[in-house]
């Protein structure tokens, strides 16, 4: 990293290089020379670790991390600043003299020459820039439609959260259409699985990623994971459990141990739990019934959502809609049906003094006045494909919302700035000590993530929870609540002459 970086950060905290010296109990010249470039600061050294994690204390203490983390995006990270594995491991790389960024990655591989990743042998690799130098040229070789198979050895094995590899990845699927399965040893810490999730979670969604797990691990002497490509080629790499020394890899074209590795996953495969249920409209019963356990069955719901949410629509909008949809007298009456029922379930549960709690994105919200539309799964209207709500049907929500505030003091609402935690037009449901969904809209498909995991489904909870917590919710932000919704209502009204 560039030598700036460590004193742009004293100069931000207001730290000395004497007060630094004295609390990492170094000499106070040192911190000169690495400032002035003179010494490295070496990724993998103790003293490194050491200053992250005095840094990191002094950046959380002063409520500074939003600061850090704007810093680091500027150099092409994405670091989730909340996490202290994350704030630490990331402030490690940024500080030191030969730490890995997005850019280094990239490039290792223009100056192909001095590396030379030559795919035609077996051979060792060290160090995180050449290993994504290596799988970067693997993955550029491959045709559209390719496959990996992909196994971690327990669930902090931390080379898939790598940006520059995380991002190989996304591009292979996404751009490519790769498809991937990936098989997660697990041992106990469910938090580094939803992690991992939630950085993947837009191939996940596309179908593209599968995830399973495999219960029971034994912690061992390294972290491994382990590539499959097109079962022809393999990439082993391994990790220190601190992460305090580079990665070694292994490319092997060899066809016998390809061959026996890819017999093993397979066996490891059928053996493990897939992580999530993934749905599409062809599971549409079992999803309806899903929506109205959620509503119905004793225990909180909470929705944070990048649309606003069809429940709260008045019952004669839901109808019109529906009847717009092409359904008529049977079809047409069952569907009004089905919303009373959800309707009464959900006003049992408040009545009953049961908390709804939903977020929802302003810069969303003012999109949907502006106009005057809503796409959303059709789902929601007891139908497939995905629906596009008019004004008169998005204005209901609105007026619904505001309803349902001040009538149940146990309904509540907070509209965000944005919603950076979500992908774009989708939502999460959680229902408490039952499951956790996500239900994704960002194409012309709906597809339905879904897993009754209690470790996964309180891990989710947990991040919900702080992205509430973090929020303020407050009788004052009610308020502010009620008066934005009560704005948006105008200006629908106004703006598309209701």
């Amino acid at each position: 990293m560039s030598t700036s970086n460590l004193k742009r950060l004293l100069e931000h905290m207001d730290i000395s290089n004497a007060a630094l010296a004295r609390s990492i109990n170094v000499d106070a010249s040192l911190i000169s020379r690495w400032m002035s470039g003179q010494r490295q600061l070496k990724l993998a050294s103790e003293i490194n670790d050491k200053l992250a994690a005095y840094l990191m204390n002094k950046l959380v203490k002063t409520n500074s991390t939003n600061w850090f983390k704007r810093q680091i995006e500027l150099d092409g990270f994405v670091c989730d600043c909340d996490v202290p594995d994350h704030l630490h491991k990331q402030l490690r790389f940024w500080l030191s003299s030969d730490g890995d960024t997005v850019g280094q990655a990239m490039d290792l591989l223009a100056k192909a020459d001095r590396i030379n990743p030559s795919l035609e042998r077996d051979r060792v690799i060290t160090g995180l820039p050449e290993i994504t130098a290596f799988l970067d040229k693997a993955l550029e070789s491959l045709a559209d439609s390719s496959s990996m198979d992909i196994h971690l050895s327990n669930e902090v094995t931390n080379l898939l959260g790598y940006q520059p590899i995380s991002q190989l990845l996304h591009n292979s699927m996404l751009n490519k259409n790769m498809t991937i399965r990936l098989i997660i040893s697990m041992s106990s810490d469910i938090k580094a699985v939803s992690q991992l999730i939630c950085q993947y979670m837009q191939p996940i969604i596309a179908g593209l990623l599968s995830v399973s797990v495999l219960h029971g691990a034994v912690p061992g002497i390294t972290n491994q994971t382990t590539f499959i490509v097109q079962k022809e080629m393999a990439l082993i790499v391994f990790e220190t459990l601190r992460n305090m020394a580079p990665p070694i890899g292994t490319l092997t074209y060899d066809a016998d141990f390809i061959k026996e590795s890819q017999k093993s996953f397979e066996h490891a495969h059928k053996s493990s739990q897939p992580l999530l249920q993934r749905y599409n409209d062809n599971a549409a019963r079992g999803v309806i019934d899903i929506f109205y356990d959620e509503l119905s069955l004793p225990g909180g719901l909470d929705v944070i959502k990048d649309s606003i949410n069809p429940i709260y629509m008045a019952a004669e909008a839901h109808g019109a809609f529906v009847k717009t949809l092409g359904y008529k007298g049977e079809q047409l009456r069952w569907r009004r049906e089905q919303m009373a029922l959800y309707k009464k379930g959900m006003h049992d549960n408040l009545d009953n003094g049961t908390v709804f709690r939903e977020m929802i994105s302003l810069k969303r919200l003012n999109q949907i006045v502006e106009d005057g539309v809503c796409k959303m799964p059709a789902l929601y209207f007891f139908g497939v494909g995905i629906a596009y709500l008019g004004a008169e049907g998005c204005l209901s929500i609105l007026e619904g919302y505001r309803d349902y505030l001040n009538k149940y003091p146990n309904f509540h609402l907070i509209i965000l700035d944005e919603i950076p935690e979500l992908s774009e037009r989708s939502c999460w449901h959680i229902k408490q000590n039952s499951h956790w969904m996500l239900n994704g809209w960002s194409n012309d498909e709906h597809i339905i993530l879904y897993t009754v995991q209690l470790m996964l489904t309180h891990e989710f909870q947990s991040l919900y929870n702080g992205i509430w917590s973090h929020a303020n919710y407050s009788e004052g932000r009610r308020t502010q609540t009620l008066s934005i919704l009560e704005d948006s209502i105008t200006r629908m009204k106004t703006r598309h002459h209701l």
